[in-house]
């Protein structure tokens, strides 16, 4: 369950960056950026899903709910407490992306 926190939690910082509130200290003021921000947010919390498992049963669903409570939580928390700090692996991405479409 460990690693369906994790991605929740990479998957929640991600579509977190890509709201306005937060887009600037994510350095993604483009469109493109943005889209891509929430993409990546999305396509974490798909993989997270399936990371929980696929047995017959509920345990799948409960065991994907519990991880993406305590994700979801910590990145909120982290989030409202040290923003540019949690931000900072995504505005290195974005940086990135920027300088390999320049060339």
């Amino acid at each position: 369950m460990l690693e369906v926190a994790l991605l929740s939690a990479a998957g929640c910082v991600l579509l977190a960056a890509a709201t306005h509130r937060l887009r600037r200290e994510a350095g993604a003021d483009r469109p493109g950026e943005r889209r891509a921000l929430r993409l990546g947010g999305w396509a974490l919390l798909l993989s997270a899903l399936t990371a929980s498992g696929g047995g017959l049963g509920g345990e799948w669903a409960v065991r994907f709910a519990g991880g993406f409570s305590a994700g979801g939580l910590a990145a909120v928390l982290a989030l409202s407490r040290w923003p540019a700090t949690v931000l900072a692996p995504v505005r290195w991405c974005v940086a990135m992306r920027r300088g390999a479409g320049a060339r």
